[in-house]
């Protein structure tokens, strides 16, 4: 342009319009983002184009581990194990069971052997009382610890009886020579042994004259009896 040429208005820079002279709002700067209300864009003027980033698709998100949580969460359990057996609050690898009961049975089979020994035990018992010899009675003899009493005093009676030294149960009873009957009564005889003793107590009070006689009837194994005689006196 030469120094004779009119001087010409120079087309605004970036976009942007002049107004020259009058009065009213400059336009807005093509570079600063009006949200609602303000002032319109001059006539002609066209905005820049907008850029949006492309959501990416679901699959394509964040993985899960990469996520930051917030909170305490949901620990690693192999970390929350580690830090157990290091504060001593969780058996360590080698205290961990293996095989359940297979482990168990190798651990205690002493408990299973003792088991196996109660068991022979009580089936050798059966046995034993099933084929043992039964006790039988040869001979009975009865006999008083004093021959003769005085007022209020008591006599020790005893029946013996003489068996094979085999096993079982004796039924008897004693009879007095005063009208008193016993019940049947039940003594037990183990193998091996071959005199019982059967006690009797009787205690005479009053006064006068007596004679006691004490006898015992054995009603199985088989039938025996044996008699006792002493004598009373209170004046």
């Amino acid at each position: 342009m030469s120094i004779f040429d009119e001087p010409q208005d120079a087309p605004p820079p970036e976009n942007r319009t002049v107004n020259l002279g009058g009065f009213g709002a400059p336009p807005p700067d093509t570079g600063t983002v009006h949200l609602g209300g303000g002032y319109a864009p001059a006539p002609g003027y066209e905005a820049p184009p907008s850029v949006f980033a492309p959501v990416p698709p679901p699959e394509e998100q964040a993985s899960a581990e990469s996520l930051i949580r917030f909170g305490p969460g949901v620990p690693d359990p192999r970390t929350a194990r580690t830090i157990d057996v290091w504060q001593g609050n969780a058996p360590g690898p080698e205290a961990a069971p293996h095989h359940g009961r297979s482990e168990e049975k190798r651990r205690h089979p002493g408990r299973y052997i003792l088991a196996g020994l109660v068991l022979l035990a009580v089936i050798g018992f059966l046995l034993w009382q099933h084929f043992a010899t039964p006790v039988s009675i040869s001979s009975v003899t009865v006999a008083a610890d004093k021959a003769n009493l005085t007022c209020g005093q008591t006599e020790l009676v005893t029946a013996t009886l003489h068996t094979n030294g085999g096993s079982g149960k004796v039924h008897y009873q004693w009879v007095r020579s005063d009208g008193t009957v016993s019940g049947t009564l039940t003594q037990s005889v183990p193998s091996g042994v071959h005199q019982v003793q059967l006690p009797l107590r009787w205690t005479v009070t009053g006064q006068g004259n007596f004679q006691g006689t004490a006898t015992v009837k054995i009603l199985s194994p088989g039938s025996a009896t044996g008699t006792a005689v002493f004598n009373y006196s209170c004046s």
